[in-house]
């Protein structure tokens, strides 16, 4: 309980910064994939994004609006348009990488990062073997 209290507390501060540089944790995320797949459909960015396409279109056309995105093709039947970052968009992608950088070294000491890093593979891995065996 103690770690779903403290990563809401975390989750809620690191929104409040990214509201600072006029982003959200669902926009980051989104610019994110953008990131490692451009080109990349509004259906696929929706099932990446745990969304419905509907409810993408608007987020998208807002972070065109803002020079972020920008989409290409779509123009005939049956074609689907594609979605890029601008260079626009990567700045604002490494800007809100670097705020978020520097809000984990406020929070975390550097041993805790080595505590958290050691916490996080163990439960990987028993994540892992549970898969495992619950598969078989």
């Amino acid at each position: 309980m103690i770690m779903i209290l403290q990563g809401r507390s975390l989750e809620a501060q690191v929104e409040d910064s990214l509201k600072g540089i006029g982003l959200s944790l669902r926009r980051l995320g989104l610019l994110g994939h953008l990131r490692q797949d451009p080109g990349i459909s509004f259906s696929a960015l929706a099932r990446r994004a745990g969304i419905k396409v509907q409810s993408l279109h608007p987020i998208i056309e807002a972070l065109i609006s803002e020079g972020y995105v920008t989409t290409i093709g779509g123009v005939g039947q049956g074609r689907a348009a594609v979605i890029e970052l601008t260079d626009r968009g990567v700045g604002m992608l490494e800007r809100a990488t670097q705020l978020i950088a520097e809000h984990d070294q406020e929070v975390f000491a550097e041993e805790e990062w080595k505590d958290l890093g050691t916490a996080l593979t163990r439960l990987g891995e028993a994540l892992c073997r549970e898969r495992k065996y619950s598969s078989s």
